[in-house]
């Protein structure tokens, strides 16, 4: 059986040879930082400084490493010590992960393996492994497609803020597909390039919600339930009393708006506040805030000092690109991250369960040999679900 770094490395090493000139750096590369991760030993290597393109191509084909990273700040020095670097800016970052976002059992499958006895389980009862008892499990996910254009969904909306609440160009944003189960956003050469730790938090606040007190504003004690359709917001006014305005009346009232004269939207509030109490409308309100935050990772947007991965580069967990989005609307990430080829590959699967990609669908594999063309076979091979048998 051959050793699976040994496999990966020499499939990432061929695929970055023969696909280098479609290899774009970042803007300002001399004033990033660089980090990528080895293969063997596994190591983070960190505070790298590339002078140009033809230098971050060089560094991908001779190290061929497991993944490739760029700071989202600027610096006087990227390879000295981060305390003693003159920060100069970052751009505004995004990530976008179904890991954040609520629980759909048709947009993840999830993989339970023990590391006591390297048993694979779809199923973890009392978090024990059910052969030996270990409780020393690690969890491995694998996104769908109805996942990955739920992740899409939320792209978009989070680009209608920035757009319309912060006066971000459309021009200004980039988003690209992560490589495993998400979305990765980035503003660049805007105004906020400049903006601290404390606005990113700020900033980050605002898109999940987090301590903006609408329940509060809306439900005005002071006025009867029976009046309160006079002040209610409606889905024209800007920011967010527009949006949950809009998603009230789709999702909890019920129609479609069509029709969005201002009478007839009141009456349609005065009539249906006739038929509930305050306790009502609060669940439902609180209902309606859950669905329409932004659900991304604030870590990311909020550390100046984050290094994110970088376009074009293979992600080393599942050997799929991180893929620049032109067109969000006809973007398939199973299809278009694809980095490698059809080439029958045959390997050794522990557990597999139904898969797609390219438009083709695999599995499910148990404790069995199979042949798989080669974007299967690396995408299990880093996953840790299957080990090679030979190689391209």
């Amino acid at each position: 059986m051959i050793e699976k770094d040994d496999f990966l490395k020499k499939a990432f090493r061929r695929y970055y040879y023969e696909n280098i000139n479609k290899i774009c750096a970042p803007q300002r590369l001399p004033e990033r930082e660089i980090g990528y991760l080895t293969f063997y030993p596994e190591k983070m290597i960190r505070h790298v400084t590339l002078k140009n393109e033809g230098e971050l191509k060089a560094l991908l084909v001779h190290e061929a490493p497991k993944s490739v990273y760029y700071s989202t700040a600027y610096y006087d020095d990227p390879s000295a010590p981060i305390n003693s670097r003159l920060w100069k800016g970052a751009d505004l970052v995004f990530d976008i992960d179904l890991d954040h976002m609520p629980f759909k059992e048709n947009h993840m499958t999830f993989i339970y393996i023990c590391n006591s006895c390297n048993s694979f389980f779809a199923d973890l009862n009392n978090k024990r492994c059910s052969l030996c008892g270990s409780e020393k499990i690690t969890t491995a996910n694998i996104p769908t497609k109805e996942g990955l254009e739920y992740g899409k969904d939320e792209i978009i909306r989070l680009i209608d803020i920035l757009t319309e609440d912060f006066g971000i160009g459309k021009d200004k944003i980039k988003i690209y597909f992560s490589g495993k189960r998400g979305y990765h956003l980035t503003v660049e050469n805007s105004l906020y390039e400049d903006v601290d730790q404390n606005f990113r938090l700020e900033l980050s606040d605002y898109l999940t919600l987090n301590g903006f007190k609408l329940l509060n504003t809306i439900l005005n004690r002071n006025v009867p339930i029976n009046d309160l359709h006079q002040i209610f917001p409606l889905p024209h006014e800007k920011g967010w009393m527009g949006r949950l305005s809009k998603s009230f009346f789709e999702d909890i009232i019920g129609i479609k708006l069509e029709n969005w004269d201002e009478t007839y939207l009141r009456s349609l509030l005065q009539k249906y506040f006739s038929t509930i109490t305050y306790k009502d409308l609060q669940l439902s309100l609180e209902k309606v805030i859950d669905k329409i935050k932004i659900r991304i990772d604030t870590n990311v947007t909020t550390d100046i000092h984050r290094i994110f991965r970088m376009p074009e580069t293979l992600h080393g967990e599942t050997g799929l690109l991180k893929k620049r989005i032109t067109n969000i609307d006809t973007f398939h990430p199973l299809v278009d991250a694809i980095a490698f080829s059809q080439e029958p590959i045959k390997v050794y699967v522990d557990y597999a369960p139904r898969f797609e990609l390219n438009e083709q669908i695999f599995g499910p594999y148990k404790k069995e040999e199979v042949i798989l063309p080669e974007m299967a076979a690396v995408f299990l091979i880093c996953m840790g679900l299957a080990k090679p048998l030979e190689f391209p």
